[in-house]
């Protein structure tokens, strides 16, 4: 093969990372470019100029996705999803506290802080438990993704309208975690739920980027996917901490009484197990000492609230579809964490961390790209390519 040869076929190589579209009008004219710029008996592009044609390649993608963001259906559904998206956080957050506080009361405003619901004294324990460095850098990753500031923060950015300022606090949150986290040794693969809040940080500051022609700030609520999801929200909450058993008042006994009668009857035993809220829908369908019956009245109600609800936006509207479907998307890698926990083995803390951490900086990293390949509007049907130089 000739040296023009072999460095045509490397250069059409390269042109495969561009949308095929693009490629089919253009291809020829930008390869004529190429090869006409190409230096005497050269054989094959050089580093630079190949991370030239890639990154182009890229920008031109992400520009005509922007493209295709910005149709109809898609504007109103990054748009809905930006605005919902932080404002469900925060009605999960204030219905597990409202829920475990009625329970076991509301605890200080360090508890609150720290998103310790129904469960007072908790910050303070955590510093007679652990040394001062430990309890410390664990309260404030609690706080960056338990505890309430940073969701309310992050609505009030959104609600406002301050797009950019609530997309640098959107990938902010899951950077500062991961970096305190990671440096203090902590093993992240057993915190699904923290997961899952990473990711809907993560999502957030992309969503936030990709479409900056959608309605802002409370223009783009609309009330009937809205009350839908905010029932959904609030009914996960309800049962991830119990279901409706957990709202039902309960009569003030003595402990030490109660662990007395507790261990001289086993039957007794048994029956105090069944009405001990079990929580995240009863271990996911494991059903509890209760069986069927009691959970189909405390928490199968919830589920078919969620159920009816996702239902009616799924049939509803095609933009309410791509709401559920962005809205899902937290959860379905945080349904894949969840399963890698259950391997046997276990994974090392390393794999796991590292399982953990790659999906929310491979959404960050989209976000930068998209915000770098639009610093410069240009128009993706241009022939006009960074690494060929005008013939």
């Amino acid at each position: 093969m000739t040296a023009a040869g072999g460095l045509e076929k490397s250069y059409r190589r390269l042109l495969r990372w561009y949308p095929a579209l693009y490629r089919h009008r253009h291809e020829e004219e930008i390869l004529g470019v190429l090869m006409s710029a190409a230096r005497p008996g050269q054989r094959r592009p050089g580093a630079r100029e190949s991370a030239d044609l890639v990154w182009s390649a890229l920008k031109i993608r992400i520009r005509m996705a922007a493209r295709r963001a910005d149709s109809r259906p898609w504007a109103a559904a990054l748009a809905l999803t930006a605005m919902l998206l932080p404002l469900l956080m925060v009605l999960l957050k204030l219905t597990l506290f409202l829920d475990r506080g009625v329970q076991y009361g509301f605890g200080s405003p360090a508890d609150i802080l720290i998103g310790a619901y129904g469960e007072p004294g908790s910050f303070a324990r955590s510093f007679q438990l652990n040394s001062y460095s430990i309890a410390f850098t664990g309260n404030v990753t609690d706080a960056l993704t338990a505890g309430p500031v940073p969701a309310l923060a992050l609505a009030g950015l959104v609600c406002l309208g301050w797009r950019r300022a609530a997309a640098a606090f959107a990938a902010f949150v899951p950077l500062a975690f991961l970096a305190i986290s990671l440096t203090n040794g902590y093993t992240l693969l057993a915190a699904p739920r923290v997961d899952v809040t990473l990711y809907a940080y993560g999502l957030e500051a992309l969503v936030l980027l990709i479409a900056p022609s959608a309605p802002r700030g409370w223009h783009a609520l609309r009330w009937r996917p809205s009350a839908l999801l905010a029932a959904a929200t609030v009914a996960a909450a309800i049962g991830m901490n119990g279901g409706l058993r957990s709202l039902l008042p309960a009569r003030p006994v003595n402990p030490t009484a109660l662990r007395l009668r507790l261990l001289r009857d086993p039957r007794l035993f048994r029956d105090y197990l069944a009405r001990i809220p079990h929580g995240f829908i009863d271990r996911l369908f494991g059903i509890g000492a209760g069986g069927w019956g009691d959970w189909l009245l405390y928490q199968g109600t919830l589920v078919a609230v969620i159920i009816v609800a996702l239902t009616i936006m799924l049939v509803s509207s095609a933009a309410n579809r791509r709401v559920v479907a962005l809205l899902g998307f937290p959860f379905a890698l945080g349904a894949v964490i969840y399963l890698c926990t259950l391997t046997n083995p276990p994974l090392p803390g390393a794999a796991g961390n590292a399982l953990i951490a790659i999906p929310v900086l491979l959404i960050l990293l989209a976000a930068m790209a998209f915000v770098l390949a639009n610093s410069r509007p240009a128009d993706p049907d241009s022939p006009s390519h960074p690494a060929a130089p005008a013939a």
